[in-house]
C-alpha cells in the first residue's frame, strides 16, 4: 500500500486545512504630521521657560538696581529746622532715608517721622540727583515764652511744646512755670490753662502779658505796664479774654496807670484796682505805707464790689 506525501515533501498539517501563522498586532506608529506637531510644541516649552526664567531675573535685576546701592540715597540735607535738636532731626531724616532709594523716596515715613518732633508743622522731600534728598522742615509759630524759675526761657508751640530757646524774643507772653515740664510739653492743667488763655488772645493783647502764672487755684499776670490782672479761676477765658482786650481798649489810660490791679474774674464786670493814697500821721512829717485798696472800681470808673464772684464752670469759654 502506497501512502501519498502531500506537496513539497512536508508532513501534512494536522487538524485539517493549513493555516497562516498569526503575527502579533502592533499599534499604529504617529504620523508625520503628529510628530511635527510634538517637536514644536517642545520647542515653545523650551522658549516659555527661557522667557520666563528671563523675566524673573530682569524683575529682580530691576528690583536690586531700585532698592540696592546703585540708586540708594546717598545724602540727605534738612533745612528749616530751628529747635533744640537738630542732631536728631538729621539723624532721623537719615534712617529714614535709607529705607528707600532715589526711584522710591519714603516721603510719607519721612513726614511722619520728624512732625514728632517739637514745632514741626510740615516737612517737604526732594530729589537732588543723582543720589541726594533735600528735607524742608516747616517750624510752628511760637505763641509763648516759656519761663523758668530754675532759669531758662523757652519758645512754646500752640500745643505746648517746647520749640527751642527763646534768646532775645521779644512780643511773645511769658509762661512763668517752676520747673521744666516732664518730656519739654506742657502738661499740668493750670499751666495748659494758661496756655489757653493765650491761644483766646489776639497777639498784640497776648503780648503785654508777663508772668502768667497759675497759683493757689488761680490765673495771675502782670501787664507790660505793671499793672496785676486777676484772671481768677481757669474757667469761661474766652470770655476773660474779650473783657481784657476791651478794658486796654477803651480804659483810660490814666486810669490804667493809676490802678494796682485789673480784676476780670469776672468777665461781664471787669473791675480796676485803685492805690491807696498815703496818708501823713498827725504830727508827723511822714507818709504811712501805702496799701492796695481791695474794693476797686469798675473798669468805666463806676464804684463796684470786690468782683471775686466768678461762677462759670467750664474752661472752653462756654461757662
Amino acid at each position: 500500500m502506497s501512502t501519498r506525501r502531500p506537496p513539497g515533501g512536508g508532513r501534512p498539517p494536522r487538524g485539517g486545512r493549513g493555516r497562516p501563522p498569526r503575527r502579533r498586532s502592533r499599534p499604529p506608529g504617529p504620523t508625520a504630521g503628529e510628530r511635527a506637531s510634538a517637536i514644536a510644541g517642545n520647542r515653545v516649552v523650551r522658549g516659555v521657560a527661557y522667557w520666563g526664567t528671563v523675566t524673573v531675573a530682569g524683575l529682580l535685576l530691576i528690583l536690586w538696581i531700585i532698592s540696592g546701592p546703585v540708586l540708594g540715597i546717598g545724602t540727605v540735607t534738612v533745612e528749616g529746622y530751628t529747635g533744640p535738636q537738630k542732631a536728631a532731626v538729621q539723624e532721623t531724616a537719615e534712617l529714614v532715608a535709607a529705607t528707600g532709594s532715589m526711584v522710591r523716596v519714603p516721603v510719607g515715613d519721612m513726614r511722619r517721622a520728624l512732625e514728632r518732633f517739637p514745632g514741626v508743622v510740615d516737612v517737604r522731600v526732594e530729589r537732588d540727583w543723582p543720589r541726594s534728598v533735600m528735607v524742608d522742615v516747616t517750624m510752628g509759630e511760637p505763641v509763648a515764652i516759656l519761663a523758668v524759675e530754675s532759669g531758662g526761657r523757652y519758645l512754646l508751640s500752640p500745643s505746648g511744646q517746647i520749640m527751642g530757646k527763646a534768646g532775645t524774643t521779644v512780643g511773645l507772653p511769658v509762661i512763668s512755670v517752676a520747673s521744666p515740664p516732664p518730656g519739654g510739653v506742657l502738661s499740668a492743667p493750670g499751666d495748659r490753662a494758661a496756655l489757653l488763655f493765650v491761644g483766646w488772645l489776639q497777639p498784640e493783647v497776648a503780648g503785654r502779658l508777663r508772668n502768667l502764672r497759675f497759683q493757689d487755684g488761680r490765673l495771675f499776670a502782670d501787664l507790660a505796664n505793671g499793672l496785676e490782672l486777676r484772671i481768677g479761676p481757669p474757667t469761661k477765658l474766652a470770655q476773660k479774654a474779650q473783657a481784657l482786650a476791651a478794658v486796654l481798649a477803651q480804659a483810660d489810660p490814666k486810669a490804667l496807670g493809676d490802678a494796682a490791679y485789673l480784676d476780670i474774674s469776672n468777665p461781664s464786670r471787669p473791675m480796676l484796682g485803685a492805690k491807696v493814697v498815703p496818708l501823713a500821721e498827725e504830727g508827723s512829717d511822714e507818709e504811712s505805707p501805702g496799701t492796695t485798696d481791695t474794693t476797686g472800681t469798675d473798669a468805666d470808673g463806676t464804684d463796684a464790689g470786690d468782683g471775686s464772684g466768678d461762677t462759670g464752670t467750664t474752661d472752653d469759654g462756654t461757662g
